[in-house]
């Protein structure tokens, strides 16, 4: 024991990492399925033992989510995506003989439910027996619900249970979560898998939610539902959100009612997300019903999302105050939503991120009202650009115009990440030629197959970049007298070394490209001899395995052999997430 004393004694992030090398990964803590592999729990074994901040680490991740089964389904017919923490052959006398209570520790908790037994009060029985009978969260701050189809489907208008048996059950079954989790702050409700378009259209969903909802302070609502009247959720006695979120259907309804509650708890919001499938009026969200302007003064994140398929909308402009004076993180994926600067009012200050869809209407509006000029959002961090799919092709940038657009935003801005995702002819290795961008650290260019010799010019211009993204390359003409197996010495005497910040190149299949893996692996080899800290790729998910046996091949062949042992970085490092 004297001899295991001073390990008692290191820093937490010293104790992760020997954790991580001694299970084989260092994102193991990031992964929530892979704590649970049997290799994992067989490694961590011997952890469990040497002392408490060893354990702590072991299990920090395993005893942070709880799953709470109260469907009909068993634990093996759920949908795996959901089982965080499968725990079927754990020991629990272990977990408990070390001090490690998984439900009270936990502070992540997925609750799935059967809809018409939460009705019935046949969940609230459930929940009241074993292997859940004086289950309690202390610790919980995030609870999602998940609803699965019972044998009859989805539950429907007719749901042949009394409305005060039905709204009873209701009150007493949250009440009972309120009981289990007292400290809850996020609340979510969703069908078990949301590609299901679940339709809910009962007289009770409504109730159900709305109470569910009334004790947090962060609600997302991912549910497809019908506009009747019986299904509006109850949302006029809920106050001070701070984070709201939600998907919905096309209805009016529905979308209308969120907007409001996001007026209504202006004050106390910071996090505003609305996906939807019709046209959003930003105007109903900066001004209620009177006419009376919104401020949110807390406001960091607003994310809208509408897959509407309308023609370009003309709105009135407006003409009151900066509603969101604080925003640092604005995502616009929406065609021709605005016709003013309303989102961009009073916050070049504070902006750091901006992720919008990008189009001929939108840029000389933003143009016209000057939102992007030299030295106005000096926290710019973060651009992604892209066009929409649905845009006829009068709206739609030239390559040109969005860089302009781009050269508008860059000077006075320490801008590290730029995305791009237009169609350029040509590389955007224009984009180096001022030096406001030679801080850009991930730069990401999906439609884009470039040629080798312009990623080299392009990482040399760009001495930080260490992430780029970009569909499969080519090779390009090779210089004159120059034969292919001389290619590497050429690269090497030229070039290296470069680039030393770049480690990663995400690959993805692009179109219209006539592509061999042998092609693409002699272009990274040829990279990594230039960049000598470039040792992680990312080759469409698809080709993976092709592609690592490829690699291999062509490592050890005449031409790259004399360099493998720096090039098996390349193949044992990368072919993974960065």
């Amino acid at each position: 024991m004297s001899a295991l004393s001073p390990l008692q004694f290191l820093p937490e992030h010293v104790v992760k990492l020997i954790v991580n090398h001694i299970t084989g990964s260092s994102r193991v803590f990031s992964d929530g399925v892979r704590v649970n592999s049997p290799k994992y729990r067989m490694l961590l074994k011997p952890l469990l033992w040497v002392c408490h901040n060893f354990r702590a680490v072991a299990y920090s991740r395993y005893c942070n989510n709880f799953e709470l089964n109260l469907s009909n389904l068993s634990f093996d017919d759920l949908d795996p995506r959901y089982l965080r923490t499968h725990r079927t052959d754990i020991d629990y006398r272990t977990l408990n003989y070390l001090g490690y209570s998984t439900h009270r520790s936990a502070k992540d908790v997925t609750v799935f439910l059967d809809e018409r037994a939460v009705y019935s009060g046949e969940t609230l029985e459930m929940a009241s027996r074993a292997p859940y009978d004086g289950c309690s969260f202390p610790l919980a701050r995030k609870i999602a619900f998940i609803f699965v189809k019972d044998a009859n489907g989805w539950v429907n208008e007719d749901v042949g249970i009394d409305p005060l048996i039905a709204g009873a059950n209701i009150c007493d079954f949250v009440e009972r979560i309120k009981q289990m989790a007292p400290l809850v702050g996020e609340i979510s409700v969703q069908p078990v898998d949301n590609d299901d378009a679940l339709n809910v259209s009962n007289q009770y969903f409504g109730d159900l939610a709305s109470r569910l909802y009334q004790l947090a302070c962060r609600i997302e609502y991912n549910y497809h539902c019908y506009p009747e009247d019986s299904m509006r959720l109850q949302l006029d006695t809920i106050r001070n959100l701070t984070h709201i979120s939600t998907s919905t259907d096309p209805s009016i309804g529905n979308v209308d009612q969120f907007i409001q509650l996001a007026r209504k708890n202006a004050l106390t919001l910071q996090s505003l997300v609305l996906k939807c499938e019709q046209d959003i009026d930003i105007l109903s969200l900066v001004r209620d019903a009177g006419g009376n302007h919104v401020t949110y003064p807390r406001l960091l994140t607003l994310k809208l999302w509408s897959e509407s398929e309308s023609e370009e909308l003309k709105r009135p402009v407006f003409h009151g105050a900066a509603p969101f004076p604080l925003l640092q993180r604005l995502t616009i994926s929406y065609q021709c939503l605005f016709d003013d600067d309303t989102f961009f009012r009073g916050n070049a200050a504070t902006l750091e991120w901006l992720d919008m869809q990008l189009d001929h209407s939108n840029a000389s509006v933003l143009h016209k009202f000057k939102v992007f000029v030299p030295g106005s959002h000096p926290k710019l961090r973060v651009v992604k650009l892209s066009y929409s799919d649905d845009s006829v092709s009068e709206l739609f940038a030239s390559p040109a115009e969005v860089l302009q657009f781009v050269y508008r935003i860059g000077p006075g801005a320490a801008i590290r990440e730029y995305t791009l995702a237009f169609h350029f002819d040509a590389p955007t290795t224009s984009l180096s030629s001022l030096g406001n961008y030679t801080c850009i650290q991930v730069l990401s260019l999906p439609s884009l197959s470039p040629v080798l010799w312009d990623v080299i010019t392009l990482i040399k211009s760009l001495p930080l970049l260490s992430d780029l993204y970009t569909s499969l390359p080519k090779l390009g003409p090779i210089p004159d007298g120059v034969t292919m197996d001389e290619l590497p010495e050429h690269v090497i005497s030229n070039y290296a070394p470069m680039g030393r910040r770049f480690r990663c190149w995400h690959l993805n299949r692009g179109l219209g490209y006539n592509y061999t893996e042998a092609k693409t692996c002699v272009l990274l080899l040829l990279l990594a001899l230039a960049c000598p800290n470039f040792d992680y790729a990312t080759p469409p998910s698809i080709q993976r395995g092709l592609f690592m046996k490829r690699m291999e091949t062509e490592i050890y062949s005449d031409r790259f052999k004399s360099y493998a042992p720096r090039l098996r970085r390349l193949l044992f490092s990368g072919w993974s997430s960065c």
